[in-house]
């Protein structure tokens, strides 16, 4: 099609197919988001619509959907301990197995972002599942998944809560934290 005939729309959207600097996963997103803007904006009230025309309130360029959820808060614990059906998951036996569960859940939380914004009280949530593993065992299983995390959800969206319990996992969290942070693989 002749660059002339293209509409803003298609433009907007071949600059993302064609962008050498987005991920597969951020085009994806954000054709997803184009799509959703070229629907009509949601009905406001009067006062609504002034307040965001005058910039009093904003609504963050989230799209023109008219509800996105931002915040959710998964059972986690219920979560692991029974697994889902939708997903076809039996709940967790081991640490191997919790953290497993988690990765997929967290590609399956409904969020504006989509990711999950909270990723649960993250010791509390694995410490059932340690059982007799050495303190090496589960320093290595959780650098693993911290890195994980690191690499696949941006921190600047998500957080994660631990103690005040100090058990092996919460040790192990702040280790591999730590670890990652001062430039550790």
């Amino acid at each position: 099609m002749p660059a002339s005939c293209e509409t803003a729309l298609q433009q907007r959207c071949q600059q993302i197919v064609t962008s050498p600097v987005l991920t597969p996963e951020q085009k994806r997103h954000f054709l997803a988001l184009e799509a959703e803007n070229a629907l009509p904006y949601p009905t406001l009230p009067e006062d609504a619509r002034q307040a965001l025309d005058e910039g009093v309130i904003c609504d963050m360029f989230e799209g023109h959907a008219p509800f996105k959820p931002r915040y959710v808060l998964p059972d986690y614990a219920r979560f692991l301990a029974n697994g889902s059906q939708w997903l076809e998951l039996e709940g967790a036996k081991d640490l191997d197995d919790a953290l497993s569960l988690l990765t997929i859940l967290y590609h399956h939380v409904p969020s504006v972002t989509s990711m999950p914004v909270y990723l649960g009280q993250l010791d509390a949530l694995l410490q059932p599942y340690v059982r007799i593993l050495t303190q090496d065992a589960i320093d290595i299983r959780i650098k693993r998944f911290w890195r994980y995390l690191d690499r696949t959800l941006p921190d600047a969206f998500m957080h994660a809560n631990i103690g005040p319990a100090d058990t092996p996992v919460t040790r192990a969290i702040l280790r591999a934290d730590a670890e990652l942070k001062a430039g550790g693989a």
